[in-house]
C-alpha cells in the first residue's frame, strides 16, 4: 500500500490496528498490528522507542500492561551524514484491503496482494493498462475477523467450488444491491447480491452464511482472516456478515481515558516528577535505574536537570519525587476495585476537581462555592449548585485496548482484547498499548447534593422514572450507573451547556467533551476541550467559567431545553414510548439534545429534557 498521511490521535481510536482507513482517492487499507509498528519502510526496528513512552500509573494499573507508547511521528532522515535524526522514517504499516478489485472499464474482478501499491494494472480482457477499483464490501464477524467477500464461492453457490473462471460484475444502473450481478465467464453461473448484508439478530445468523451454499443444510462460516497481521486464516464458527467497507460497524474502538492527577505533594516535587517522566528524558530514566544508591540518584538528578529545576529545590523533595515514581510503577488495584474501573478512575479526579490544585498538569481554581449564609435571591440557580470551578489546565491520556466488530460489547475484561491488536501476542516480551495525550482546559460544575436528594425522592420524580425503568426493563445496559434520575438529568444538562458554550467560546462542538461523575456521592460534570496540542489550548472555554459569564450561559442553556423544534411531538414521545435506540431517551432528539457522539460519554443515549425543565417534576422547574 502506498503512503497515506495519518493523524496520531486517530491511531488511538477510529484508525487503530485492524481498522480500515480511506485515502483521498477512495482506496482503503487496513492498519497493521502493534508488533509491526516502530519500523521504517524497510522493516528496520526503531533503535530507541523509549522516546515515545508515556507514564500514566493509574491506567497502567487498571489495564495491567508493561508500557504505554504514543504512535510514532514521521521524521524524514537527514541527507547530511553528520546529522543524525533519531527514530527517522518510522511508518505505520498499511495493507491493501479489500484485496478484490474490478476493472473500471470491463468490470472484471481480480484479487491483488496486501502489499500492492499501484492500482493501474494490465487488464487481460481489455488488453491494456486500466484503473482498478476496490469492491465496496468486506465481511466481518462478531469475533473480530475481517475477510474479503467470497465472490467465487457466492457466484457458484458452493464454498468448495473448483472453478477458476474469470469473474466480472454486471451493473444494471440501480442503487440497490440487486443491481449488481456477479458472472463467471467459464461456467456461465451468475448471481446477484440482493440481501447479502442482511443479518438476523435474534437467531445470530446471516443471509450470507445461510444462503451461500446450494445445500442450505450446510452453513457457510467465517473465513477467520486477520489481514492486519498476515494472510493466514484461523478456525472460526461465527456467522459472517457482509457490510460496506466504510460502515461504522466494521471497527468500534475500545478506549479508556484518565486525567493526569498530581500526588499530594508540593509544586517542586510535581515539577521534578513531570521532568523525569517526560518522553524527552528517556536516557535520564535509563541511567537513573542503574544507580542503587539514593545519594547518587539525587546527585544525578541535580546534575542532569540543573537547567530545569528551581534553585530552592531540596534533596528531600528530590527524594520524595523518586519515591513517588517508584511507588506509581508498582501500584496495583484489587480485583474488587477493578469491577468498575470507570468509577475507580473518576474517584480521585472528583476529589481533585472539588478542591484547589496548582500543578504542572492540573490547575483548578474554585470560582464559586455555595454558602448557606450567602444571599442568593438575585440568582435563581445558585441554590441548585454546590461548586463552580475553572480548570485552567488538564492533561487527558487515552489508551486503546481493543476493538469490536458488528456489535459493541460491554466488557471490562481488557486483556481479552489485547491479542487482536498483535500479530504474535504469545511471543511478546513487553505488553504495551498505544495512547494519546492532549492538554486542554475546562469548566467543572458540581450540583448541590442535598437539593438533588430532595428532588430525586419527590413523588412526581419517582413515578415518572419508574415508568422509564419499566419501559426499558428488558434492555441490557452497557453501564447501569446512569440509571438514576439525577444522572440522566445531569447528562442532559451537560449537552445543553456544551451546545451553548460552543456558540460563545470559539471551539466547535466536536472539540468539546463531557466527563460525568456519577458515583454515590458525586454529582458533577467536567466540560473540557480535548483537541489541544502539547502546549494546551487558547483559554476560550475557561474564561466562560467566570461567575459573571457562566450563570448567563447556564440560563440560556436551560431556556433552550424548554423548547424543541419538534415539540410537542418530542416531549410527548419522551413521556410515553421514548426515543432513540431502544427508546432509551425521553424528551431528547436531534433537534434539541444531541451533540457529536465523540463528545458524549453515552453515545447520545440516556437523555431527557423533562427531568431538567418539566413544570411538574423538572430539577430547574
Amino acid at each position: 500500500m502506498r503512503y497515506l498521511p495519518m493523524r496520531r490521535s486517530k491511531l488511538v481510536g477510529t484508525e487503530g490496528p485492524g481498522s480500515l482507513v480511506i485515502s483521498p482517492e477512495g482506496e482503503t487499507a487496513v492498519v497493521g498490528a502493534l508488533d509491526l509498528w516502530f519500523k521504517d519502510s524497510y522493516g528496520n526496528k526503531a533503535k530507541n522507542i523509549e522516546e515515545f513512552a508515556v507514564h500514566e500509573p493509574r491506567l497502567k494499573a487498571i489495564l495491567k500492561v508493561d508500557k504505554f507508547y504514543t504512535p510514532p511521528e514521521f521524521r524524514k532522515g537527514s541527507t547530511n551524514a553528520m546529522e543524525v535524526v533519531p527514530n527517522s522514517n518510522l511508518v505505520i504499516p498499511l495493507m491493501r484491503f479489500p484485496k478484490w478489485h474490478y476493472c473500471s472499464f470491463c468490470k472484471s474482478l481480480r484479487e491483488l496482494e496486501l502489499d500492492q501499491t499501484s492500482v493501474y494494472l494490465d487488464c487481460s480482457k481489455c488488453e491494456q493498462k486500466r484503473y482498478y477499483k476496490q469492491v465496496p464490501f468486506v465481511v466481518i464477524c462478531e469475533h473480530g475477523h475481517l475477510s474479503d467477500f467470497p465472490w467465487r464461492k457466492w457466484v457458484h453457490n458452493n464454498e468448495n467450488t473448483k472453478c477458476e473462471g474469470n469473474l466480472f460484475i454486471k451493473m444494471s444502473g440501480g442503487t440497490t444491491l440487486d443491481s449488481w450481478r456477479v458472472v463467471c465467464e467459464k461456467c456461465k453461473d451468475s448471481r446477484d447480491l440482493q440481501r447479502v448484508t442482511s443479518f438476523d439478530k435474534d437467531n445470530n445468523t446471516s443471509y450470507l452464511g445461510n444462503q451461500l451454499n446450494k445445500d442450505k443444510a450446510v452453513k457457510y462460516t467465517c473465513e477467520g482472516e486477520r489481514p492486519w497481521c498476515d494472510d493466514k486464516k484461523e478456525e472460526c464458527s461465527a456467522a459472517p456478515v457482509a457490510i460496506l467497507r466504510n460502515s461504522i460497524s466494521v471497527y468500534m474502538s475500545k478506549k479508556i481515558s484518565a486525567l493526569a492527577i498530581p500526588g499530594d505533594y508540593s509544586e517542586n516535587v510535581d515539577l521534578i516528577v513531570s521532568k523525569i517522566q517526560s518522553p524527552a528524558k528517556h536516557l535520564v530514566r535509563t541511567n537513573l535505574s542503574l544507580l542503587d544508591n539514593l545519594e547518587k540518584r539525587i546527585k544525578f538528578i541535580r546534575e542532569n536537570l540543573r537547567f530545569e529545576l528551581k534553585e530552592e529545590v531540596t534533596d528531600k523533595e528530590i527524594e520524595d519525587a523518586l519515591m513517588y515514581i517508584e511507588s506509581s510503577e508498582e501500584y496495583e488495584y484489587t480485583e474488587e476495585e477493578l469491577e468498575k474501573p470507570g468509577l475507580l478512575i473518576k474517584e480521585k479526579e472528583f476529589e481533585k476537581l472539588t478542591s484547589t490544585v496548582n500543578s504542572r498538569e492540573l490547575k483548578v481554581e474554585t470560582e464559586w462555592e455555595f454558602d448557606l449564609e450567602e444571599d442568593v435571591k438575585e440568582n435563581y440557580y445558585k441554590p441548585y449548585l454546590q461548586r463552580l470551578s475553572r480548570v485552567l489546565k488538564l492533561k487527558e491520556t487515552t489508551a486503546l485496548y481493543g476493538f469490536d466488530r458488528k456489535d459493541f460489547k460491554n466488557s471490562i475484561d481488557y486483556s481479552s482484547y489485547y491479542p487482536w491488536l498483535y500479530k504474535d501476542y504469545s511471543g511478546l516480551q513487553e505488553k504495551w498499548l498505544p495512547v494519546n495525550e492532549v492538554y486542554g482546559e475546562g469548566i467543572f460544575l458540581q450540583l448541590n447534593i442535598e437539593k438533588m436528594q430532595e428532588w430525586e425522592s419527590s413523588k412526581d420524580v419517582l413515578e415518572y422514572f419508574e415508568r422509564y425503568l419499566k419501559r426499558n426493563g428488558h434492555i441490557e445496559h452497557r453501564d447501569d450507573s446512569i440509571l438514576k434520575p439525577r444522572n440522566i438529568m445531569l447528562h442532559t444538562l451537560s449537552h445543553f451547556l456544551i451546545d451553548e458554550l460552543a456558540n460563545v467560546c470559539g471551539y466547535n462542538r466536536a472539540a468539546i467533551r463531557e466527563r460525568l461523575y456519577l458515583d454515590k456521592d458525586q454529582v458533577g460534570l467536567l466540560i473540557y476541550i480535548s483537541a489541544g496540542d502539547s502546549e494546551g489550548t487558547l483559554g476560550g472555554l475557561v474564561r466562560l467559567g467566570l461567575q459573571e459569564k457562566f450563570f448567563h450561559i447556564l440560563d440560556r442553556a436551560k431556556n433552550n431545553a424548554e423548547w424543541c423544534s419538534s415539540d410537542p411531538v418530542c416531549t410527548e414521545l419522551g413521556k410515553t414510548q421514548g426515543q432513540g435506540v431502544n427508546g432509551l431517551n425521553g424528551a431528547a432528539c436531534y433537534n434539541c439534545s444531541h451533540i457529536p457522539e465523540t463528545s458524549c460519554e453515552f453515545w447520545n443515549l440516556y437523555l431527557d429534557r423533562s427531568l431538567l425543565i418539566d413544570p411538574k417534576f423538572g430539577y430547574f422547574k
